[in-house]
């Protein structure tokens, strides 16, 4: 049987409780106008201890883009991949995506305000989330491509599309006003988006599928 070591579970409790109190302050306040000291403040620890976990506040904000983004949604694609095709893979990653925008309102509003003013963030957010997410889908994307299907899309350019699209919704809906203005069912909008990206570049086999049988 397995016993918990409480030091290192009251370690990640404060990694926990400084990276929540980072991001609320971040939303307020934005990321230049947050202090170390307000941080600490409100974290309810000494300045000093958040070095211990974090050697910066852009390493922070890097730290915040890592657990509150769909960065931990993206790392499961490989597995997920291996037993859906597809169709069943975007629509799981887009619910996802809709998902954790929507549960971690301070990252959005952090990632729709703080990362369009400061290049520095912003670059920090398109290294550690867009590239890699684009990166990933990408991949799968060219492995599950008929040899033809490859030499007729970029499945990075794909990959991008696919995001930009959730993405645009999300803000057009949430942000700009147009679920009271112009309002989109979400489902409905996923589901078509979806079906375009399918006809485009095929339904795709899982890599547990194995061969058909003929008769």
């Amino acid at each position: 049987m397995s016993t918990r070591d409480p030091s290192h579970q009251a370690r990640r409790d404060r990694r926990e409780d400084i990276l929540k109190a980072s991001l609320h302050l971040f939303a307020q306040r934005g990321f230049h106008g947050t202090s170390m000291r307000d941080i600490a403040r409100a974290a309810d620890i000494t300045e000093g201890l958040i070095y211990h976990y974090f050697a910066s506040k852009r390493d922070l904000f890097r730290a915040i883009i890592d657990e509150y983004s769909f960065l931990p949604l993206l790392r499961t694609l490989p597995d997920i991949a291996g037993q859906l095709d597809t169709r069943g893979l975007l629509l799981v990653l887009a619910r996802g995506f809709f998902d954790v925008l929507r549960q971690n309102t301070e990252f959005t509003r952090l990632l729709l305000q703080e990362v369009q003013v400061f290049p520095e963030e912003k670059e920090v957010f398109f290294v550690d989330a867009v590239s890699e997410s684009i990166g990933e889908l990408g991949r799968i994307f060219e492995e599950r491509m008929s040899d033809r299907t490859r030499s007729q899309v970029d499945p990075l350019i794909a990959a991008r599309l696919f995001f930009n699209s959730l993405l645009a919704f999300f803000v057009e809906q949430e942000i700009l006003g147009g679920k009271h203005i112009l309002p989109a069912d979400e489902q409905t909008y996923v589901e078509h988006l979806v079906e375009m990206f399918v006809k485009r570049l095929g339904p795709g086999r899982t890599k547990s599928a194995g061969p058909r049988l003929i008769g």
